[in-house]
């Protein structure tokens, strides 16, 4: 079992970067050093210790994020992996949340890609410290030159603090500019042999060193004052300038490297170590009551409060159950603990705690706050939810992921499995929140949705595979909606003898359109009581059984006032009910007469792209009826990407993680969410209620 370890002595560090920059070679790389591991793995056989997923291993990439640990030098450093395709960003942009500092890691020769960008975006928006780790320095073509592609694209604020020793074929090691000592990998890996500058490098470290200490110097307003004084700077100094620097994410540390031949880990470490920063303590967290959402509670991140934790990542295990990833945000958390789920209202227990390697597990006497670790066979919990202490409930929103942008309708194959493959798809959407499997009343088809093609092909395929459900696949309708135009009243009168008691109920409403985005508000301007109050109540029933279908093609009607100004009623004969249903058919007379036009959800889409394809992009988006809103990013002597902010028509972008993956050679990404209903007219709604009105008929023919 491992030691106990405080808050300050734990370093939470996520590893974020495009795919194929060697992240998980870094991580066993990282591991070995810290002699977790004997040696570091390999993804062509199989044995990278974060890629333990049977799919991971087949398609020789990471589709999940691993954490693993290291002590070094009395500090716990807890290490998240994450997957570089765009199509599993939920498992890094869960993972960066709940660390403290990231190593984006940056090939020595293609420098900064499409996902590199969209996490350093990220990280310094939220201002996330980070190192850079430019990985493959033993590659044909690599250079330490790549620092000034680096620093055109990620800020002046760049700065190396380690430079190679050779390159490619000559890598040998790298000269640690903190410390100013040359460092080269020893034996199998697990250590480094520290020597003397090589005396034709020393002009060269001094004058990187020095560029180091300028931009550590303006991290205290004491240190800049003795600088530029023309001061000597102490190495304490120096030290003390850097991790305020690095802690307000104002420097951004370089370390150079091959992490499959363990160059450079240990300088990596001694950063990680010495300048990122511990869990912060005192911290205030905002939170929730879960019995009232309105009302605000703050959590403090002090170990000595009341435990509460959040859950970043839920694996599901065929044969060892659920594992619960948690980070501790307050208090501590002891075996046998008796826990509260506040998203789900249920009670649970940790018998044991773990931290991980990989898949294999460690056991830890406690996790204190800041602290990261794993819960095993919790029954209900999952990713996004809180656990706290049962007499301290707080809900913490802190876990944000990404929404979907591509969906499948799924249809069985075989009558009645519906509710097994439901089942398999709630195991899976426990786990990865990216991903959902709803059923859709408006349009009668279940959509499973995600992050790409790719992602739900994994999915179709363990279900198919592993679980022997066979289904096919459809392009999902839109559900559009309708609204109107002008404003517009009608009359009618529900009337009806059946022998007894009948039914009657007079009303006349009107109705006039809201801005888009107003929903829908009822207005009572009876006067003289010509509809009795005990009757409102059914009014308001029947005009909301209205908006449920629209007069053009039966979609729900949104945006609309509706008022109820005059109507009459029958002493013995009038009930709610009654009233109710002349409300829902006057309704309909309202809408015909109000200038009906239907209305398609528009979605806001950032498009991450090379500037190569800029123009393909630009007249793609064109071309589905999108408009761009702008353009951001980098120029020439950058990476070369951009940012494409646009608006499309969702019914135009159904197949678009499909058709820019293949417009671009899989060298663009983008996210999508809901923007706004805009109005359709003409041949596009003319197609709509067409196909609207097949679709209705299909359905009674069945």
């Amino acid at each position: 079992m491992l030691k106990e370890y405080k808050t300050d002595q734990i370093r939470n560090i996520v590893i974020l970067g495009h795919g194929s920059t060697g992240k998980s070679t870094l991580f066993d790389a990282m591991l070995l050093m810290g002699k977790q591991i004997d040696k570091i793995g390999s993804p062509a056989q199989g044995t990278l210790t974060s890629d333990y997923d049977e799919e991971e291993k087949e398609r020789q990439m990471s589709i999940r994020s691993a954490l693993g640990f290291l002590e070094f030098n009395d500090v716990k450093i807890n290490i998240i992996d994450t997957p570089g395709m765009s199509d599993f960003i939920g498992e890094a942009r869960a993972a960066t949340q709940v660390a403290e500092a990231a190593v984006l890691v940056v090939d020595s020769v293609d420098g900064i890609q499409i996902e590199t960008e969209k996490a350093w975006r990220y990280l310094s928006e939220h201002s996330i410290p980070t190192i850079v780790f430019v990985n493959k320095m033993d590659k044909e073509r690599a250079s330490f030159d790549i620092i000034g592609k680096i620093r055109a694209g990620m800020g002046n604020n760049v700065v190396p603090v380690s430079i190679p020793i050779g390159s490619a074929d000559t890598l040998k090691g790298v000269i640690d500019l903190v410390e100013m000592k040359a460092r080269m990998p020893k034996g199998d890996g697990k250590d480094v042999t520290t020597t003397e500058i090589p005396a034709d490098m020393k002009s060269q470290a001094e004058s990187e060193r020095a560029k180091l200490i300028e931009l550590a110097a303006e991290g205290d307003d004491a240190l800049i004052e003795k600088f530029l004084d023309g001061g000597e700077l102490s190495d304490d100094e120096i030290r003390q300038g850097m991790k305020n620097q690095l802690f307000s994410a104002k420097l951004i540390p370089v370390v150079f490297g091959a992490a499959l031949k363990s160059v450079g880990i240990k300088t990596l470490l001694n950063m990680i170590r010495d300048f990122v920063p511990a869990p912060p303590a005192g911290k205030e967290i905002k939170g929730v009551d879960p019995d009232d959402k309105s009302k605000e509670l703050i959590v403090k991140a002090y170990s000595a409060g009341s435990f509460s934790a959040v859950v970043w990542k839920t694996y599901i295990d065929q044969y060892a159950g659920r594992f619960n990833y948690i980070k501790v945000i307050s208090g501590e958390l002891l075996p046998d603990s008796e826990m509260l789920n506040t998203t789900r209202n249920s009670k649970e227990r940790a018998s044991k705690l773990f931290t991980m390697v990989g898949n294999k597990q460690h056991e830890v006497p406690k996790l204190c706050a800041g602290d990261i670790g794993v819960i095993v066979k919790l029954e209900k919990t999952c990713t996004l939810d809180t656990l706290c202490d049962p007499k301290s409930p707080v809900k913490l929103p802190i876990i944000k992921v990404p929404q979907p942008v591509f969906s499948l309708a799924i249809e069985s194959t075989k009558k009645g499995e519906e509710d097994k493959i439901g089942q398999v798809f709630s195991k899976i959407t426990d786990e990865n929140p990216t991903i959902t499997y709803v059923y859709n009343a408006e349009t009668k088809q279940t959509v499973l949705s995600g992050m790409g093609e790719m992602q739900l092909n994994i999915i179709l395929k363990t279900l198919k595979e592993k679980y022997k459900f066979d289904v096919v696949t459809h392009e999902p309708r839109v559900a559009y909606r309708e609204t109107i135009t002008k404003k517009a009243e009608a009359q009618y009168k529900h009337k009806k003898q059946t022998g007894g008691h009948g039914q009657y109920g007079e009303v006349y409403l009107r109705a006039w359109p809201l801005e888009r985005g107003g929903g829908y508000e009822f207005k009572d301007s009876i006067v003289g009581g010509v509809v009795p109050k005990q009757y409102i109540p059914g009014v308001e029933k029947g005009i909301k059984d209205g908006l449920e279908e629209g007069v053009l093609a039966r979609f729900p009607v949104v945006d609309v006032a509706v008022e109820l100004f005059f109507g009459s009623y029958h002493d013995v004969d009038s009930s709610e009910m009654s009233f109710r249903i002349a409300a829902r058919s006057c309704l309909k007379k309202v809408f015909e007469a109000a200038g009906p036009i239907l209305l398609e959800p528009i979605m806001e889409v950032d498009i991450h792209v090379d500037k190569e394809f800029m123009g393909d992009i630009l007249n793609d988006i064109t071309s589905r009826r999108g408009r761009v809103l702008g353009m951001g990013g980098s120029d020439e002597s950058a990476s070369g990407i951009s940012v494409v902010k646009a608006q499309a028509p969702l019914a135009e972008m159904l197949r678009y993680a499909i058709d820019l993956r293949a417009m671009t050679s899989g060298k663009a990404t983008f996210e999508m969410r809901f923007s706004h209903y805009d109005p359709i007219s003409g041949k596009i709604a003319e197609k709509v209620i067409e196909e609207r009105k097949k679709f209705f008929e299909e359905e009674a023919n069945k």
